[in-house]
């Protein structure tokens, strides 16, 4: 039989390991390459400034779509993928009102429809500039997303 001492040490030593996770899972997800920092909001998106529905994530390159992994998140799958073909950016803004205390400082908001969904992007300067390279990038005989 386990002694109370025991069990919180068992405890203890689960609880440590569940916390230093997710830091691991994030390097893992990022350590093939083409990875990068965001945050997305999915529609209905609210009001431009309000921070409500922002969840941080870390986007991932493939062939055809961006994976997006959540960073607060014990899962191994994506939280959801983007696909080039019928995406487009609608607008692009830079964060106001409550955002700028929400997301991190320099990032900008990418206004999207992915497949007739209304999603939002955040991210900074220079990841914005690979995505919209990326969706630009179509292979051979795509009709293109539009980029605005």
């Amino acid at each position: 039989m386990l002694s109370a001492v025991e069990v919180l040490a068992v405890c203890f030593v689960v609880l440590c390991l569940s916390v230093a996770f997710i830091p691991m899972r994030r390097h893992l997800i990022r350590r093939g390459g083409g990875a990068f920092d965001c945050a997305v909001r999915f529609g209905p998106i609210p009001a431009a400034g309000d921070a409500s529905g922002w969840s941080f994530a870390v986007g991932r390159y493939r062939d055809l779509t961006v994976d997006l992994y959540r960073v607060f998140s014990y899962s191994p799958r994506p939280r959801t993928s983007l696909a080039r073909r019928g995406f487009d950016v609608v607008g692009r803004r830079d964060a106001a009102g409550e955002e700028t205390r929400t997301l991190l400082p320099g990032w900008a908001v990418l206004e999207c429809s992915a497949g007739g969904a209304v999603v939002e992007l955040a991210m900074s300067t220079e990841s914005m500039m690979a995505f919209l390279t990326w969706v630009e990038a179509a292979p051979p005989g795509w009709d293109i997303s539009r980029v605005s």
